[in-house]
């Protein structure tokens, strides 16, 4: 499945690498120079953090390893400058992406970066604060209580508290990236596996990539997060599917299961809404101008992508003012698209239908696919028992519009196929006297 939005540049594959290596680029730039800003305060910093976590009253700190110092100090510069050019790099991610997104993935990644953010700050601040401290003071007293004489590493200390801050920071935005999706609908039952692959597989590269010096410690991290992750999204994992429609399924006349849908377009406002509420045994969505609104049609290509629509049809138009651009993401996305011309239908009527819901539901009675067509004569007449007040006119139908009718308040159009407008006639016309041809 691939779809090519409006606002998303119609350009080749290799501009899109050339402006995502641009923007790659720029923000690495920028985490390089802050870096080199902040490795001249980095040791005040450390020396802060040193005293926090300190859990001796006497002088215990030692430093056995100083080439270690230099690396930890480094590591400590590069994550504060991630933190500090944040917003740039966000900004970046979303002016490279949000035009190839759907309302649904660009109100998740939005979320997701903003939330991300704020939540990584404040699990970092609880973490240096009170997580650690409290973590090596209970090891200091056991110790302590061990008759030990307490000597620890300086930068052993420093590259743990590092570690468990950069697992949490994963984790966190993991978790909060998966909640969002649940919320949204767009994690569930059926895009869970998905979802695990791609996100368990990122946290466990990360983790393993960035802290190869721990061991054991470093297999207990990963495991604790895909464990931590899996705990906290369990509900979104597995929820069932959304669907934005009340999907209908009907099986078509080779047995397949068929989810139509119909999608009201109102032409900016030319064509008549349907009458509220109607029967039409299938979902309904409304828009109010499919050919001139971007957003709408991203809209409905969300609505069609998630409730797994298979045939859809636009009711102000046949279909044929939209966008090949339009038709070729519903096909794409599996559907098959067509219209019922409600626009030549209202130059029939000068003043209004009795009884407009009769009208569209005989309209719907005459799709032919996913319905079978062979019990479409059927549908009809079934329609034409449960209205006998109503008086309907019938003809062969045509691709050319039917100048000069008009319709009065109490009739209603049937357009038949030619070969089975005789058979129509034959049955329907020896039972139902108010029944007279065009």
């Amino acid at each position: 499945m691939s779809l090519q939005l409006e606002r998303d540049s119609r350009t080749h594959v290799q501009s899109h690498l050339d402006e995502l290596t641009s923007r790659v680029t720029l923000v690495f730039a920028l985490i390089a120079a802050t870096t080199l800003l902040f490795s001249t305060q980095i040791d005040g910093w450390l020396d802060a953090l040193l005293a926090a976590i300190d859990p001796c009253e006497t002088e215990c700190l030692n430093l056995y390893d100083p080439a270690r110092w230099s690396a930890v100090r480094w590591l400590s510069s590069t994550l504060a400058a991630t933190l500090a050019c944040m917003p740039i790099l966000l900004h970046q991610a979303w002016s490279f992406s949000n035009k190839g997104l759907l309302p649904s993935e660009r109100s998740w990644m939005i979320r997701w970066m903003i939330g991300g953010t704020i939540a990584s700050i404040i699990i970092i601040a609880l973490t240096l604060l009170w997580l650690l401290p409290f973590v090596f003071d209970s090891g200091h007293s056991i110790q302590t209580d061990m008759g030990l004489v307490a000597r620890y590493d300086a930068v052993l200390m420093l590259s743990i508290s590092v570690a468990v801050i950069w697992t949490q920071m994963v984790v966190t935005v993991a978790i909060l990236g998966m909640a969002i999706a649940g919320q949204l609908g767009v994690l569930n039952a059926q895009t869970a596996d998905w979802w695990r692959i791609r996100c368990y597989g990122l946290v466990l590269m990360l983790l393993y990539a960035s802290l190869p010096e721990f061991g054991s410690l470093a297999f207990i991290l990963m495991l604790g997060s895909v464990f931590a992750i899996e705990s906290v999204c369990k509900s979104w994992l597995r929820q069932p599917a959304p669907q934005t429609l009340n999907s209908v399924t009907v099986m078509d006349e080779e047995g397949g299961a068929r989810r139509p849908v119909l999608i009201e377009c109102q032409c900016s406002g030319a064509a008549v809404p349907l009458p509220s509420p109607i029967d039409l045994n299938m979902p309904n969505l409304v828009y109010h101008s499919l050919c001139t609104s971007n957003s709408e049609r991203e809209q409905v290509y969300d609505a069609l992508r998630t409730s797994r629509t298979t045939d859809a049809f636009i009711t102000g138009c046949d279909g044929s003012p939209l966008s090949d651009l339009f038709k070729s993401n519903c096909a794409s996305l599996g559907v098959n698209t067509s219209g019922l011309d409600l626009l030549v239908r209202q130059s029939y009527r000068t003043r209004p239908a009795n009884n407009p819901e009769l009208e569209f539901q005989i309209m719907a009675a005459q799709l032919g696919s996913p319905w079978p067509e062979s019990q479409q004569l059927d549908r009809i007449t079934s329609l034409i028992d449960r209205n006998p007040n109503d008086r309907f006119v019938y003809t062969a139908k045509t691709t050319d519009a039917l100048w000069g009718l008009q319709l009065k308040p109490d009739q209603v159009l049937i357009r038949l196929q030619p070969d089975q407008l005789k058979t129509f006639v034959n049955s329907v016309g020896t039972t139902y006297a108010n029944v007279s041809p065009l």
